[in-house]
């Protein structure tokens, strides 16, 4: 089965398990009131599932009830829906619904991973239980939807400097008091001939970076860039940044 023939399968489920017995694949608890309420499915009706491995699977329901839904893989697929180059995205916290947006959006757009960021200026310098539970879900329900094959993955929380210091690949500070240069000057060959395909996107938090992160950043290698003549809000920026570095080494 190719890409469009894949992508038209619009009911799809991120399914985290082993195949050892593909006559007995149980659906969990969360996903059968989707099944049987929302869904309307019924015993023989197929759904398909994919398990974060480039593994998508046609499954056939074989019982459908308020207490159990079970069913069998009638077709397995290879399915790469990820870039090209390997993007993490160096975010520094922010308050929960901008967070948000960058985690569902960064999803979307085919970010590798995310690593949590405590600059200078963040106002949130701790992520609950709960938040941490409430993005991976994010994470899941995007990437059903944006047909990843892979789930962005959500790095343990990072101080600026170790960031700066353990960060690899093509290192892209958005820097709102750049001038010079531009992230849409950045070019594949420059990515190809010295990072391997990797690149690390470091975006500050509301208030922006500190001098001395700034600084910092520089004599750490990092490549200062422009967003644009205007200041952007951080989820904006981390949207355009990926974007734009996408648009560029893609």
């Amino acid at each position: 089965m190719n890409h469009n023939e894949i992508i038209k399968n619009e009911i799809r489920f991120y399914l985290d398990f082993p195949v050892t017995d593909r006559n007995n694949i149980q659906f969990p608890k969360h996903l059968i009131h989707q099944f049987t309420n929302v869904l309307k499915r019924k015993k023989g009706d197929s759904i398909f599932v994919f398990n974060g491995k480039f593994k998508e699977y046609k499954v056939i329901l074989d019982e459908v009830s308020k207490f159990e839904v079970k069913g069998h893989i009638e077709e397995e697929y290879n399915y790469n829906g990820e870039l090209d180059i390997n993007i993490t995205l160096y975010q520094s916290l922010v308050e929960p619904s901008r967070m948000e947006m960058i985690i569902q959006k960064c999803t979307e757009l085919g970010v590798k991973c995310i690593v949590p960021v405590i600059s200078e200026k963040c106002k949130f310098k701790f992520i609950s239980e709960n938040k941490l539970k409430r993005w991976k879900n994010i994470v899941i329900e995007t990437s059903e939807q944006s047909f990843r094959s892979v789930l962005l993955d959500i790095k343990e929380i990072m101080n600026f400097k170790d960031a700066c210091l353990h960060s690899e690949g093509l290192r892209i500070f958005c820097n709102e008091f750049e001038v010079k240069n531009n992230i849409n000057l950045i070019t594949n060959t420059v990515l190809e001939s010295k990072f391997n395909g990797n690149v690390s996107i470091f975006v500050g938090p509301v208030s922006g970076y500190s001098a001395n992160e700034i600084l910092l950043a520089k004599n750490c290698d990092l490549k200062s860039v422009s967003l644009g003549k205007r200041i952007l809000r951080t989820e904006t920026a981390a949207i355009v940044s990926v974007a734009n570095v996408i648009n560029q080494l893609t």
